[in-house]
């Protein structure tokens, strides 16, 4: 066997090794989702119970932290039309005793993970990825609820970047926390959120008021906060992040809005693999047709037909689930990347622009040269202490009125947008 052939040969064995590896770890990968079905499973006559109510709870070894230990739970919450659904979610708890009065609460919202049953978070076999933050968050005496969203890993549809939807699953998690054994809730809570969790903590915020007025919200920090959808929209849509975060709207969408087309805005390619695309994990392993969809884009072969914000109709559907800034009585951290490439830098310089001219409290940090993942962990690490913060009393002062180091995008949407589905 000549010099070319051995390498030729060694190369197949390799290939070989690396696809029997992979089979064999979603064969496992699969097993194991197969066994968590029954905690996850819909209960008879949910319906009927009152939004929070806790089905089930079992401890969670894998997520705990130093001084915490933690628990995975299943809960009932409502989707942007007010009809019932489940969840599940993480509780971390401080094994120090409560201190009078309840703990302090703090809510996280994740980003975007990918739509597959095995890609939520309480799902997962890394679930919160030690995370650096979370064992800050456990010593500044924070119990913390970290809620998968509804129909990511539970019966769907799900309700990604549905803001309503996203905002109820936070709020519910947070009335899910009195059931959790040891967690002693307090009655104010914080919420923390980065890229889709950052649109949905917002949107947390916007509703907290109204829809849970017993309990008051103290404050909001958010990193990459995917808020300004139209201009990401209009940025990304022939990207490989086109293909990611498309075809999770894909997925997703119709059930909110079933009288839309939206096959009208989507190429072939990505009508027929949106949902191997949608369901894929990010985070955990190699995952293959997001992959394949960034190459895609890159050889001339985008998610979308042409710019979706081209369509009335489907501008007008995006725009809605745009927040508009929050009040100037509750504090806002934002940190956002000047080098992220997946939501654009110029999206927030105009939500920096807009919030801070309509009077928002708004302390705007922007981190030199941070890309768009590494803003997850950033804004735990700020946003834990300075949530804490307003615990003990601090008054934030606003800090938005500079001029942003990116030009701002063009003008949004605003007056199509409302507080709706």
């Amino acid at each position: 066997m000549n010099a070319k052939r051995a390498i030729l040969a060694c190369l197949g064995v390799i290939a070989a090794a690396v696809l029997l590896t992979t089979i064999a770890h979603r064969v496992a990968a699969e097993r194991r989702q197969d066994a968590l079905d029954a905690f996850y499973a819909t209960p008879g006559g949910f319906e009927a119970t009152p939004p929070g109510t806790v089905f089930r709870t079992e401890r969670l070894p894998s997520a705990d932290v130093a001084g915490g230990r933690a628990y995975r739970l299943l809960y009932r919450t409502e989707r942007a039309n007010g009809s019932a659904a489940v969840s599940g979610a993480i509780a971390i708890v401080p094994t120090a005793p409560a201190p009078a009065g309840g703990r302090p609460v703090l809510a996280w919202a994740h980003g975007t993970i990918g739509l597959g049953r095995g890609c939520a978070p309480s799902r997962r076999t890394h679930p919160l990825q030690a995370s650096p933050w979370t064992t800050d968050a456990i010593a500044n005496g924070f119990v913390l609820i970290a809620t998968d969203y509804a129909g990511l890993g539970t019966a769907g549809p799900n309700g990604y970047l549905l803001g309503r939807s996203e905002a109820r699953d936070i709020l519910n998690s947070v009335r899910a926390l009195d059931a959790v054994p040891g967690a002693d809730p307090g009655r104010r809570w914080t919420v923390l959120g980065h890229s889709q969790g950052g649109h949905a903590a917002v949107w947390a915020a916007a509703l907290a008021r109204e829809e849970m007025p017993d309990r008051p919200l103290l404050g909001v920090a958010v990193g990459a906060p995917a808020l300004n959808l139209d201009a990401i929209v209009a940025d990304q849509w022939a990207s490989g992040i086109g293909w990611g975060v498309g075809a999770e709207m894909y997925e997703s969408w119709p059930a909110a809005y079933p009288g839309v087309d939206f096959d009208r805005a989507v190429s072939w390619l990505g009508q027929r693999y949106a949902g191997p695309v949608a369901d894929a994990c990010l985070g955990e392993g190699i995952p293959v047709p997001t992959l394949l969809g960034f190459v895609a884009a890159e050889i001339g072969l985008p998610f979308f037909d042409e710019n979706p914000m081209r369509d009335p109709e489907l501008a007008t559907l995006v725009a809605r689930q745009t927040p508009a800034p929050l009040p100037s009585n509750l504090p806002v951290l934002m940190a956002q990347g000047t080098a992220d490439a997946v939501v654009p830098p110029a999206s927030n310089a105009a939500t920096q622009l807009e919030w801070c001219a309509a009077g928002s409290d708004l302390t705007m940090v922007w981190l030199g040269g941070v890309g768009h993942v590494s803003a997850g962990p950033i804004i735990g690490t700020m946003g834990v202490p300075w949530l804490r913060a307003l615990y003990d009393g601090a008054t934030p002062q606003p800090h938005c009125r500079f001029v942003p180091p990116v030009a701002a995008s063009g003008s949004r949407l605003r007056d199509a947008v409302d507080i709706g589905t």
